[in-house]
């Protein structure tokens, strides 16, 4: 059902798409832009070739369009590829391997641009069994030069490129062939222009003085997420449905299996077992056919191919101690201690407004909030973890402002916060 009603949005976003392809923006001329239509690769020969070019330039961008709604991996559908001379559209229902475009993306003498790439770079780690290397997030790079965190694709081609971007259409049928004219030019633009804007943003971060904290921050943000979170889904769950201690352990194996169904089925988690059926059979605890055929939302064919697992979970979870999950510690702050969390808050964000960096990238107000209402007690908690770039940027200075050795300036000029105590 779930799936159906988003296959159905796809394609009106697919209609839709081919209504504007007279309405598109010609590429921009520079030298860093690769010029004319992308070339579609539906061949392994073909494919060599391209990569060989790659790795020739030793600098690309790389995206993927994939549908991630149907399956439990993503299904990838095109993976585009960008140099300052060529842009290359990979066919994947033609061209099934594509581990050779992730050695490149893995290889740490090549620089691979991206643009919010966690999720076009997870397939990396699962084919190749280790992580990418050497890969730089544009939209990372660009919190650290006055943009906002998170900055769309457009916002930083205007920005560092000086050029507007087409209407873009990411939620269309990209597996459907033969792929149309303005699926290939949305996809092109995905990765045309990063290496430009990546340049620019360079230069701009040198003058800046802050391109080695932007590229210590993409080093972390590439770092992948486990696809299966047990301990996130099961919160999930229970933030909507509560539960008694006694039943958690329930929960836990029950999300468990639901992940193990997936990953054989190849369905999402949400198919498998919406989180509502996953609290019903929790609290129902159904032990037979009839009783699981009771239970909203659980398909039938998986009730009855997987019936005998769901109810052995359900019977030893009820066998398990009770167990309560332990949230992050929040601390009784008084008045005064929120009025200081709070204003320390509004002056650490101006601070980093001030010197050019997006405040999400830095801080948030639960951070602060450990970190004060911990200060001289026996268990300090750091703002910062050891080695962060977050200390050079702000947590020295922080620690000497609130010992009252340091103070802060800051003037609104130009529609933003600077600094005038350097």
């Amino acid at each position: 059902m779930n799936l159906n009603y988003r296959r159905k949005k796809r394609e009106r976003h697919h209609a839709a798409a081919q209504d504007e392809d007279s309405a598109s923006v010609p590429h921009l001329e520079h030298k860093l832009v690769a010029r004319g239509d992308a070339q579609l690769i539906t061949t392994t020969d073909a494919l060599a070739e391209a990569l060989a070019h790659v790795r020739e330039k030793g600098v690309f961008a790389f995206d993927t369009e994939f549908i991630g709604e149907e399956s439990y991996w993503p299904k990838i559908c095109v993976v585009q590829l960008a140099t300052t001379d060529r842009v290359i559209l990979v066919d994947a229902a033609a061209v099934t391997d594509l581990k050779p475009i992730f050695e490149l993306v893995a290889d740490p003498n090549i620089l691979t641009i991206v643009h919010a790439g966690t999720q076009d770079l997870e397939p990396v780690r699962r084919a190749l069994d280790r992580e990418p290397a050497n890969t730089l997030d544009v939209q990372v790079a660009a919190a650290f030069a006055e943009m906002p965190w998170p900055a769309g694709l457009e916002k930083l081609v205007e920005r560092f490129a000086g050029h507007k971007l087409s209407k873009g259409h990411t939620f269309t049928n990209w597996d459907a062939r033969p792929l149309t004219a303005s699926q290939l030019r949305y996809a092109a633009d995905d990765v045309r222009y990063l290496p430009l804007v990546w340049e620019c943003l360079r230069a701009e971060l040198e003058r800046r003085g802050t391109l080695q904290w932007a590229m210590r921050e993409c080093d972390v943000s590439v770092k992948i997420p486990a696809r299966f979170d047990e301990e996130s889904q099961i919160r999930r769950t229970l933030k909507s449905w509560p539960m008694k201690p006694a039943q958690i352990p329930t929960l836990r194996l029950v999300t468990r299996l639901r992940d193990e169904i997936a990953r054989k089925e190849d369905l999402p988690h949400r198919v498998v077992m919406p989180d509502e059926s996953l609290a019903e059979v929790v609290k129902q605890r159904p032990v037979s056919a009839q009783q699981l055929a009771a239970v909203r939302g659980l398909p039938k064919r998986l009730a009855q191919k997987y019936g005998d697992a769901i109810a052995q979970a359900v019977e030893e979870g009820g066998k398990m101690p009770p167990e309560k999950l332990q949230h992050g510690k929040s601390y009784d702050e008084s008045g005064d201690d929120r009025t200081c969390i709070d204003a320390l808050l509004a002056i650490v964000s101006a601070r980093c407004m001030a010197i050019g960096i997006a405040p999400g990238m830095v801080v948030t107000r639960s951070g602060i909030s450990e970190w004060w209402m911990t200060r001289g007690t026996a268990s300090p908690q750091p703002l910062f973890d050891a080695g962060d770039w977050r200390i050079d940027a702000l947590g020295a200075w922080l620690e000497a402002f609130v010992a009252g050795e340091a103070g802060v300036s800051i003037a609104w000029k130009n529609g933003r916060p600077t600094l005038t105590d350097k």
